[in-house]
């Protein structure tokens, strides 16, 4: 199984929207990580699954929050760049790519 690593804005945006979901109602914001781990776990066991969105990054869609995790499998990890609203600045993250 591949080792999964996050850009460190990614992981803020984890944390962030976590602790989002736990102010508005105790207990979604674990809910929300599950959701995470789940897609996640999925992307790992196929990471080809998700439609390509820019370059070599790709969308998996979380069914029951509006967010979605942008990835790129490089053949040893994934790399999550980010954990992004749906709703909000479109592709905001592209600027966490280094060439």
């Amino acid at each position: 199984m591949k080792f999964v690593e996050f850009h460190e804005l990614a992981e803020k945006e984890l944390i962030n929207s976590r602790d989002y979901y736990d102010n508005l109602i105790f207990g979604l914001g674990k809910k929300f990580i599950l959701e995470v781990e789940h897609v996640i776990e999925r992307i790992k066991n196929n990471p080809s699954a998700f439609p390509q969105y820019f370059e070599k990054f790709r969308k998996a869609l979380l069914r029951k929050f509006p967010y979605s995790i942008i990835y790129k499998d490089d053949g040893l990890k994934i790399f999550i760049l980010a954990i992004a609203h749906q709703k909000r600045r479109p592709k905001y993250f592209v600027r966490r790519i280094s060439y």
